[in-house]
């Protein structure tokens, strides 16, 4: 650990994940730990729209489309970034649900299973000094998200690592399995090692607009409820009663990239060829907890639901947009817009996770890491993210009087 030229690379840094990884290779686990910190986008982004920290150690490179073929990634990324023989340490967090809210749900597999494959591949072409990769996967390694044949799916918490993998056809749509096993195949004979970090639904913000995040769509949600119902307010949960009450281990984004982080500076020989589960404490907590928090934050009082199934935000969102762009001009806030394919991310997460899923953490605690983040606090944190990049409005103009 320290700065032996450790350089790292990050597919997928304008995501939740990716930006959290970039974010604190700046200062973790040492502030000199990494020299270089390469972070790569396939959208354009400038530096200054991505709400990281200044540092000249940081580099942001956009266009790098992991969906063409292998060969039109390696010159891209020839082209585009200098000194890649510098590269010690590549964290893979990219992903792509183009085709999530298709029929074909076979389609997202592919698509990501051929990503992943070429971001394996031109790292090891290109990176002659590679010593490790992370590869963020999820708890749909346990199935808790194959939906559709979850009454054939034995899940039984705390999740750990050492569990079989979901047999097929169970397992089909899947693409983690596909994933590690490229990489292991990959890894065959090399120099460098690889291991695979499994959080469960992330919690965080990313200053750039992204699909693939419950919490801001929700916290806008609760923010307009504010404003326009006034301070203590009632607020039911917008999901199912299930969902309200199953247990489950929030896994923030600080903490997902501290452990990558961690399992590949400080741990490397031991973690090789290992899965982790990670999350934010091994105390599991339930909706029935965390939106009484998050309405409070806001001033509210949030409440169990009150019909079992989805509240409608999205549409009571769409009715109160006139109330929005109020609330946006009198705290001089910037405007987001919340897709469909935001909503339905936020419904399905709500609404369908309707099982016990927490993890256990002993693995990754039996490895040292210790960083832990009280139940719920998670959600602050990204709170006040979103409260400095003037999404919502600032705390004194929440709290109750």
């Amino acid at each position: 650990m320290g700065s032996s030229q450790n350089v790292a690379l990050i597919f997928g840094a304008s995501g939740i994940s990716g930006w959290a990884v970039a974010k604190n290779c700046l200062s973790y686990p040492l502030t000199q730990t990494f020299d270089r910190v390469i972070a790569l986008t396939n959208r354009p982004r400038l530096l200054k729209e991505c709400g990281l920290p200044e540092d000249n150690r940081l580099e942001l490179y956009s266009g790098i489309n992991l969906r063409g073929s292998l060969d039109d990634v390696l010159e891209s990324m020839r082209e585009k970034i200098p000194f890649l023989n510098e590269v010690t340490h590549m964290y893979y967090c990219a992903y792509s649900n183009a085709t999530s809210y298709t029929e074909n749900v076979m389609d997202i597999k592919n698509i990501n299973t051929e990503m992943t494959y070429n971001a394996v591949h031109s790292t090891d072409k290109l990176c002659e000094s590679l010593k490790f990769i992370v590869l963020q996967t999820g708890t749909n390694n346990y199935g808790v998200a194959v939906l559709q044949h979850i009454d054939k799916i034995e899940i039984n918490p705390p999740l750990i690592e050492k569990a079989p993998r979901v047999p097929a056809p169970y397992s089909n749509e899947i693409f983690y399995y596909a994933q590690v096993d490229l990489i292991q195949e990959a890894a065959k004979g090399k120099q460098w090692g690889w291991c695979e970090v499994r959080p469960d639904n992330i919690v965080g913000f990313v200053p750039t607009e992204t699909g693939m995040n419950l919490l801001e769509p929700v916290a806008l949600y609760l923010a307009l409820f504010r404003f326009v119902n006034g301070p203590g307010a009632i607020v039911p949960f917008p999901g199912s009663r299930k969902n309200f009450n199953c247990l489950y281990t929030d896994s923030s984004q600080d903490i997902i990239s501290k452990s990558e982080i961690y399992l590949s500076i400080v741990k490397p020989s031991e973690a090789n060829g290992e899965a982790f589960n990670t999350a934010d404490t091994d105390i599991p907590g339930s909706w029935s907890m965390k939106w009484p928090m998050l309405a409070k934050y806001f001033g509210l009082h949030g409440t169990e639901p009150t019909i079992d199934g989805w509240g409608g935000i999205d549409k009571w969102w769409d009715e109160h947009q006139a109330d929005y762009w109020k609330m946006c001009e009198m705290y001089g806030l910037q405007q987001r817009t919340i897709s469909d394919s935001s909503w339905i991310f936020v419904k399905a997460g709500l609404t369908m996770l309707n099982c016990n899923r927490q993890l256990s953490l002993d693995k990754i605690r039996d490895f040292g890491f210790k960083e832990e983040l009280p139940v719920g606090q998670g959600h602050y944190i990204a709170l006040d993210r979103m409260i400095n990049e003037r999404l919502l409005p600032r705390k004194q103009s929440l709290v109750c009087k």
